[in-house]
């Protein structure tokens, strides 16, 4: 049976099967959850839903008449209210979210026009499960597509096998997996799609010298940075690209090895690049029009809060404590990485062989690895900087989820150190271990083992593994 299943998943052709079978148990969780609950759309994803409804409905960005509603619903399954706290005036989140599942949200509103008129129970005012269900069946859609396009890149360059391990690791086991398959009202999982939809342009569009690209990538920048603001760091990738290049495919030849680069000669060579009108011309386009598309959200900021100073996530650190919101001299590094409470590595230790794959891939892909590297600190020390750095109540690091198309990469790198079909059999085994504990993770979280948001030790959440599942059978039993 197991020869058979490597069989099946090691054979190309399969591919569309092993992609159908895996958004079938993404979609039968999600809508599980949709169903059992009666919503799709709590926490943090009201302040990302509301936004659009509001303006849509109301023709404003008031959102308290939305939260007073929402505070008045539960869940069906265990009477889990929506909304904790005070009912604010405004949403201290970005509207870029709304605004790319728009489509989505008109679709749920088509179905609501459809469905009043044989029920009048189900309203067409923005707050019915059909304009939820279709916002968040475009957020977990997003998120497959970027998980596909991390495919399709890394397949460039590694083995099948390899790209489809790494897909199938992240989809399970990593920051992004909870996201896609059970908070999807929030942000990660467009995140994730809009990042790898930046990336994959930049290393397989002509944008050095074609202006539409240069235009279009600046727009997907743009809606990644409304989406979720620290996304304007992959800005990072296009200026490395334009300075080093990159490998456009896996060689063995002696010009892409490392230890034969010639290192002074290389410098000068980014030196000469950089003080050319040519190097700055294209970034300049893709900047110009990022920075365009942020006027909107800035002046809404300034219309909702009187300052850009005053915007809630630049108060939050000084009014919870911790002096600022950023403290850019002192970053959380270990802690974000390490730590018990949150910590990437600790919580998803698959993304820790996406790192070891990066770095051991260095030597046959110098340059294209180290613009995923360097990417991928500047999150960490983004993230580390910021006072709640174990990324408020959260299911591990899921800042990292724009993270996802390196993290693929990474992870494929590593399989394809691994050719031998011995090997590749223990990487599918391991494949599925990062998954299995991933979903034990998940079940300390949703169970209520462990706290949404105060800090967890290494040694409890450890430990926790090994009793969550009868505490889980339990907490569950309670519910009936």
């Amino acid at each position: 049976m197991v020869g058979k299943i490597f069989y099946f998943i090691n054979d190309e052709k399969n591919l569309k099967y092993c992609f159908l079978i895996a958004i079938a148990v993404t979609l039968g969780i999600f809508l599980l959850k949709f169903f059992v609950t009666g919503f799709g759309v709590y926490g943090d994803g009201l302040g990302y839903y509301t936004p659009l409804r509001s303006l849509l409905f109301d023709g404003n960005l008031r959102v308290d008449n939305e939260y007073s509603y929402y505070a008045e619903t539960a869940g069906q399954f265990n009477s889990s209210p929506r909304v904790f706290g005070p009912i604010p005036e405004y949403s201290k989140y970005t509207v870029g979210l709304g605004i790319v599942l728009l489509p989505f949200f008109a679709l749920g509103h088509l179905v609501a026009l459809i469905l009043h008129q044989f029920n009048n129970a189900i309203p067409v005012n923005g707050m019915s499960w059909p304009y939820e269900l279709f916002y968040c069946l475009g957020s977990v859609g997003l998120g497959i597509a970027g998980l596909a396009l991390s495919y399709l890149f890394a397949r460039r360059y590694f083995s099948h096998l390899s790209c489809l391990l790494a897909v199938t690791g992240v989809w399970f086991a990593s920051p992004l997996s909870y996201y896609l398959f059970i908070e999807v009202s929030m942000s990660h999982a467009v995140s994730a799609f809009l990042i790898a939809l930046f990336l994959y342009g930049i290393f397989t569009k002509p944008w050095l010298t074609n202006g539409r690209w240069q235009i279009i990538l600046g727009l997907v920048i743009a809606f990644a940075a409304w989406v979720r603001p620290q996304d304007v760091l992959f800005f990072i990738a296009p200026i490395l690209v334009a300075a080093i290049g990159f490998e456009g495919e896996l060689s063995n030849e002696k010009e892409d090895n490392l230890t034969t680069i010639n290192w002074r000669k290389r410098s000068q060579t980014i030196f000469r690049n950089i003080t050319q009108v040519k190097f700055w011309q294209p970034l300049l386009v893709i900047l110009t029009v990022a920075v365009i598309m942020q006027i909107p959200q800035l002046l809404i900021y300034l219309w909702q809060y009187g300052g850009i100073d005053r915007i809630p996530y630049l108060e939050e650190g000084q009014a919870t404590g911790h002096g600022g919101s950023f403290n850019w001299l002192q970053p959380s590094l270990w802690q974000v990485l390490f730590s018990g409470h949150r910590g990437l590595f600790i919580w998803h230790p698959i993304t820790l062989l996406a790192v070891v794959g990066l770095v051991l891939g260095w030597q046959l892909l110098p340059r294209l690895n180290t613009i995923f590297l360097v990417t991928f600190l500047a999150q960490v020390y983004f993230i580390a900087a910021w006072w709640s750095w174990w990324q408020g109540a959260s299911v591990g690091g899921r800042m990292f989820s724009n993270c996802t198309f390196l993290f693929v990469f990474g992870i494929a790198s590593f399989w394809q150190k691994f050719p031998r079909q011995r090997w590749q059999k223990w990487a599918v085994f391991v494949t599925a271990l990062f998954a299995f504990w991933n979903l034990l993770i998940v079940l300390q979280y949703q169970s209520g083992m462990i706290p949404p948001e105060a800090p967890v030790t290494l040694v409890e959440l450890y430990q926790n593994q090994f009793k969550v599942i009868p505490f889980f059978v339990s907490h569950l039993l309670e519910k009936f």
